[in-house]
């Protein structure tokens, strides 16, 4: 017989087992519900944290604003002054003394387009918070409202991956590295500028040691501390994601896709003065084209070409920026060869008559050639994605802080009036593009869509260039515009200015310069600047016509030699004197003498110039002599290339509103 009463309890024990553990599933449910409504101790120690950030970066901001700035600075308070004057160490002092030892910070400036690092600790955490504060200030980068004073130069780190585009001996084609500069910022992605002191190597701040490989994509080059010169270009790690790596990497490996070669100068045995040349380029496959060519005593000014009856339909030879260059005119420049085609093409003789007269030389592509026959027999070959154009770029493998940077505020829209003249040359060397503008053009408002604008060879006169594109030209430049005037073209604008504008400037044009035919050469350049360790202004700095640092330190001057020298080209103004002959203060004060020709003993030709700028109100404009600066140097050429890019550089108005960013969080 069973034990029946056994049996009911353990059903009971059971039964009250599963209800005690029911109801403690009930409880702790409850008490997971509770807490889940309630805020956390860590939530609200975050709270805390950030309320604590926020009066510590108040307070800080107060401090700033109210304490006195050193005596005998015409300044509110310091935070005026740290900005402004660019204590950037005195910043950090303050700011370590003031803030806790737990609390880290960065500091930025808004420079009107993006935001630039001037203390930098490391990355925010996640509880970071940060303070933004406008204050006026003197000297204010880009977005100034007071008149241009010059380029804004700061010191800046550089961590491990960054990537360096030299612009020495070191670049394999220094002209396309623009074109890939130009790339990156319009990726919206800052473009650094390490300048330096391009008059003479010897000089301390013509070279600076930087740890880099030479094979940034594969990481196999070799490490070593290299030398870097001629003011090379940094794209920071911060700024750089993989995407803008592969895009970089294509860009400086595939080349430019302008499949062209040039005619750099073509010498005969005597002048070629009111004489005809016929030039025929025979191509590989037997096609040819043909150009005639009709010389005049100042100028070559009629061309024509004519169809032999087997016309390459693919080869285009381009003579817009066609002219003398020396002062018996036996040697005609400027002659580019096109190739039209989606294929490359080879041209493999180019025959060069006129009656009496014997061709001596050609050079092509930087390379000379002595010619015994009328007839040059030389492959030549226009290529797409030409090896010889590739872009060098290195790795930076340790960190370095560089204190004369500055940086492109954007990438340049550029604009040719009234002619292609010699930009045809420089888009064959760079595939950088530009818009070509007309008296029409400029009166209906278009510069305003344009950062520089360039003034090739061009005689300007009141024909040419009427009041109304005149006064267009210097309006624009007076709000800020940057105006590149190459060989004639300098004295003409000047005229031209002081035609319309005679009574708001007290000098004469945009700066006041003269010329005459006996004052041309043809000899080196040489720059010229002033600093601590030498001084090669000279007289031109006791005759007081500038009282700046010329080519040291400026972002137009930056190029690359052993003696700080530049070969010579001629053209209608091959260099020019600033105008000594009107009154006195007819100059404008604030030029900046950046080059000048070298004479006969090695020294500087004074006074004469070849390369000078200076601000008009909150504009740039430079001027550069010589017909084409493309013919013997790409170092010589980068001159129009660093004036592109100035168009955009960061630049120092005499004041103006600025935001500066610091932002906190604990360590």
């Amino acid at each position: 017989m069973k034990n029946t009463n056994n049996i009911t309890n353990n059903e009971t024990a059971q039964m009250m087992t599963i209800e005690a553990f029911l109801g403690a599933l009930l409880i702790i449910t409850a008490v997971l519900f509770v807490v889940s409504q309630a805020p956390s101790g860590v939530q609200q120690a975050d709270a805390l944290s950030k309320t604590q950030l926020m009066h510590y970066g108040e307070d800080t901001i107060d401090m700033l604003k109210n304490s006195p700035p050193p005596e005998y600075t015409d300044y509110d308070n310091n935070l005026q002054y740290y900005i402004s004057e660019k204590k950037f160490d005195d910043l950090n002092e303050f700011l370590n003394d003031t803030l806790p030892d737990n609390v880290v910070y960065n500091v930025e400036l808004y420079d009107g387009g993006r935001y630039l690092s001037i203390i930098r600790n490391g990355y925010p955490s996640a509880n970071g918070i940060s303070f933004n504060e406008i204050i006026i200030t003197k000297g204010a980068p880009a977005g100034g409202v007071g008149q241009l004073t010059g380029t804004y130069i700061t010191y800046k780190s550089f961590d491990n991956g960054s990537l360096i585009i030299p612009m020495d001996e070191k670049q394999n084609n220094n002209i396309t590295a623009y074109n890939l500069i130009l790339n990156i910022s319009d990726l919206g992605i800052p473009v650094y500028q390490l300048l330096m002191d391009p008059r003479v190597n010897s000089l301390n701040e013509s070279a600076y040691p930087i740890t880099t490989i030479d094979k940034p994509w594969s990481e196999s080059g070799a490490n070593n501390s290299r030398d870097y010169a001629g003011g090379p270009y940094v794209i920071d790690v911060e700024d750089l994601t993989p995407i803008f790596l592969d895009q970089i990497k294509d860009w400086a490996e595939n080349p430019i896709n302008v499949p062209s070669s040039k005619i750099d100068k073509i010498e005969f045995n005597d002048s070629m003065v009111n004489k005809q040349i016929n030039i025929t380029f025979t191509l590989s496959n037997g096609s040819t084209k043909i150009v005639n060519i009709t010389t005049y005593s100042s100028n070559i000014n009629i061309l024509n070409t004519y169809d032999s009856g087997n016309d390459s339909e693919f080869l285009d030879i381009d003579t817009t920026s066609i002219a003398f260059d020396d002062f018996n005119k036996s040697k005609i420049i400027g002659i580019v060869m096109f190739n039209n085609a989606s294929f490359n093409l080879t041209i493999s003789n180019i025959t060069i008559e006129s009656s009496s007269r014997k061709v001596l030389n050609i050079t092509i592509d930087s390379k000379d050639y002595s010619v015994s026959s009328s007839i040059f027999e030389e492959d030549i070959s226009l290529l797409h994605n030409d090896t010889a154009r590739k872009v060098t770029v290195h790795k930076i493998t340790s960190e370095f802080i560089y204190p004369y940077t500055t940086w492109l505020t954007g990438s340049p829209r550029i604009a040719v009036y009234p002619k292609h003249g010699t930009m045809r040359n420089y888009y064959s060397d760079s595939g950088i593009s530009y818009s070509l503008l007309n008296n029409e053009s400029i009166t209906n408002g278009d510069l305003r869509n344009f950062d520089i604008l360039i003034i090739p060879h061009t005689n300007i006169t009141e024909d040419n260039m009427n009041d109304d594109v005149a006064r267009n030209v210097t309006k624009w430049v007076s709000e800020g515009g940057v105006l590149l005037a190459e060989c004639a073209s300098i004295t003409g604008i000047d005229d031209r200015v002081e035609d319309v504008d005679p009574d708001n400037h007290t000098w004469y044009g945009f700066i006041g310069v003269k010329h005459d035919y006996g004052w041309n050469t043809d000899d080196k350049v040489q720059l010229v600047g002033r600093s601590p360790d030498e001084d090669t202004l000279g007289k031109y700095l006791t005759d007081n016509y500038t009282g700046n640092d010329g080519a040291r330190l400026h972002p137009l001057a930056q190029s690359f030699s052993e003696d700080g020298t530049l070969p010579g080209t001629n053209g209608t103004i091959s260099a020019f004197l600033l105008n000594s002959t009107i009154p006195s203060g007819h100059i404008n004060p604030d030029n900046n003498i950046l080059a000048a020709p070298q004479n006969e003993s090695g020294g500087v030709a004074y006074p004469k110039i070849t390369f000078i700028e200076a601000p008009f109100d909150k504009g740039t404009v430079i001027y550069l002599a010589g017909h084409d600066q493309s013919t013997f140097s790409q170092q010589r050429e980068r001159l129009i290339f660093n004036s592109i890019l100035y168009s955009t550089t960061a630049k120092v108005y005499s004041y103006g509103l600025l935001e500066i960013r610091i932002t906190m969080w604990y360590k």
